[in-house]
């Protein structure tokens, strides 16, 4: 279930946002519950130093497989069960994409709008799940 949704314009990449959301992360918990939060999963578009240096940091683990590319490849570079905490990213955009048509294609020019349905979905997967 999604903690944090941040907006961004559609040529930015998501990786450039991972930060904002971080950020928004420790405005919406308490200071217990970030500290509990111990790594980030993510898929190899997020592979760069600046998100890297960001986590270590704040001393999070993070499980990010380095691209093929990549000048900066560790040897003891182990994920483990990267493939199943993975899918729990995934299924929620499966989720708000067969259950909310609206959320499918971005019609709304104002983001305003489309955060609120995206807000109102999330609100509706919480109760499915929860209630």
């Amino acid at each position: 279930m999604p903690v944090s949704i941040v907006l961004s314009s559609a040529n930015q990449h998501d990786s450039t946002k991972l930060i904002d959301v971080m950020k928004n992360i420790d405005e919406h918990l308490d200071d217990d519950t970030v500290k509990q939060i111990v790594s980030v999963y993510a898929d190899k578009g997020y592979d760069s130093t600046a998100i890297r240096e960001y986590l270590r940091n704040r001393n999070i683990k993070d499980c990010i497989p380095y691209r093929t590319n990549s000048r900066i490849i560790l040897q003891n570079n182990t994920q483990n069960n990267y493939n199943k905490t993975r899918y729990v990213v995934e299924r929620f955009f499966a989720w708000l994409k067969c259950g909310f048509r609206k959320m499918v294609i971005r019609y709304e020019r104002i983001a305003e709008n489309y955060l609120g349905f995206l807000n109102i979905a999330s609100f509706l997967m919480y109760y499915r799940v929860l209630g």
